[in-house]
């Protein structure tokens, strides 16, 4: 690759074309190699590291927009400019729709051409240290994006983690508060001590107490051994107390004596313990109205409140959602084995403006459900609609669809949403469903729904 000048790919069929071209972009001070064809072109498009292609809409042997769909699964950064003599606008969507950012006609206007070229070589320079700050976000944080709401959320989380100040982690549900708080003990000086987590709303009331500060064995039925409480657990690191909104009054009243004087007693036990905690708590829920209610102590609610860290739900950030799409799309294929695949700037365009309610959690399941059930390598908008059941009628009238095949369809749908739900973990599925593991598996088979043995991260 030539060093600090930008490396362009001139394809074209007619050898006169190519040579003007590259005569007027190496004059402007450009590096430009050249392909009569569309094979020579994805050949020396593997072997350079080209920064932007000029691509020849009509060729022999394999069409500029054959080049184009490939170009775009393998670098779908880097910017193409088709030009052809043969312009028209269902073409010039339909490449715009594959990824080109520009459609000239010929005779290209010399002046047009290198503006445009300028153009997209800044953008990409930008772009690059734009994902760059991106991944540093995601490697630091965990968090997809760089919106300012969440530049914002980046600030405070570093702010608290620089000490063992109490966090209130609040956002709605899938806005990623467990990240959070994960980011904050990691970046902390605890950063090498347990983090543990207590979901409050997933443990029955008479046992959350136990769950919290352990038990003697014999304290109560079940009880037959000794236990360590989360606290316990969590010395001298992170207690993250998920929906803690959801603890009783009596639960509120000992964990504040702990936050309080760091004393913990167990179930059944006379001693007093000591422990060195550092408490993150997050919820969905109005705290502020619920001591207004009594619904939750006021005195523990300014304990915990003592730095707000609020997490913007998906429809404040759409500028983030691309990165969060790309990011899943690529986990998942890898999960399942399946090649790469692309979204189309239509398809992303309505990924941005779909409503998100469940925010970044409902977002990646429906990448996920979208890797399975999507055979296509570049998905545009229409296999995206019908993942969502969306499908235009006039498409399925024109398929003739029986009853088996809807049946089948709505089957793999339903079953498939089961798996992601649970984890992928088929037993689980299996009993919810009331059927036969075995029979299960079956299912997946004749439904064509591949099997992963694990949950991804994440």
């Amino acid at each position: 690759m030539p060093e600090n000048r930008p490396y362009i790919l001139i394809v074209d069929d007619e050898p006169k074309i190519r040579d003007i071209l590259q005569e007027i972009l190496q004059n402007e001070g450009y590096v430009t190699c050249m392909a009569g064809n569309g094979r020579e072109a994805l050949s020396l498009f593997d072997s350079e590291s080209i920064d932007l292609v000029i691509l020849d809409l009509v060729m022999p042997d394999m069409s500029g927009m054959d080049v184009l769909r490939l170009l775009a699964k393998r670098a779908p950064s880097v910017p193409v400019i088709i030009i052809s003599a043969h312009g028209n606008i269902p073409k010039a969507v339909e490449a715009t729709q594959l990824g080109a950012v520009e459609f000239l006609e010929k005779p290209v206007d010399t002046k047009e051409l290198i503006a445009c070229i300028k153009e997209q070589l800044a953008e990409t320079q930008k772009q690059q240290t734009f994902d760059e700050e991106i991944e540093n976000n995601f490697l630091r944080y965990g968090f997809i994006g760089g919106s300012i709401l969440l530049q914002d959320v980046f600030r405070t989380i570093d702010q608290s983690a620089s000490t063992s100040i109490r966090v209130l982690i609040t956002g709605a549900t899938g806005t990623g508060k467990e990240l959070a708080a994960k980011a904050i003990h990691r970046l902390s000086q605890r950063y090498d001590k347990p983090f543990i987590k207590v979901n409050c709303a997933a443990i029955p009331e008479e046992l959350i107490e136990s769950e919290l500060f352990g038990h003697k064995k014999g304290s109560f039925t079940g009880a037959f051994a000794d236990k360590q409480g989360r606290f316990a657990l969590a010395h001298k690191g992170t207690l993250f107390l998920d929906e803690v909104a959801d603890m009783s009054p009596m639960t509120q009243a000992k964990v504040l004596r702990a936050l309080e004087d760091g004393e913990i007693q167990a179930v059944g036990s006379t001693s007093i313990k000591q422990v060195d905690v550092r408490v993150i708590t997050a919820t969905n829920r109005n705290l502020p109205r619920m001591v207004k209610e009594g619904a939750f102590r006021e005195d523990l609610f300014y304990r915990l409140n003592v730095v707000n860290l609020h997490l913007p739900i998906l429809e404040k950030r759409k500028e983030d959602i691309s990165y969060l799409a790309r990011h899943f799309l690529s986990r998942y294929c890898e999960d399942f084995n399946s090649p790469l695949k692309q979204i189309t700037k239509r398809g992303m365009t309505h990924l941005i403006q779909k409503k998100w309610p469940g925010n970044i959690r409902q977002l990646r399941n429906f990448i996920e459900k979208l890797v399975v059930m999507s055979r296509e390598e570049i998905i545009d908008v229409q296999d995206i609609l019908k993942i969502e059941g969306r499908e235009v009628l006039e498409e399925d009238l024109e398929a003739v669809l029986t009853l088996r095949d809807a049946r089948q369809r709505f089957e793999k749908d339903f079953i498939l949403s089961k798996l992601i739900a649970h984890g992928w973990k088929v037993s689980d599925v299996a009993m919810e469903l009331d059927v036969e593991r075995t029979a299960l598996y079956r299912k997946l088979k004749e439904l064509d729904i591949p099997v992963r043995s694990n949950k991804p991260s994440g």
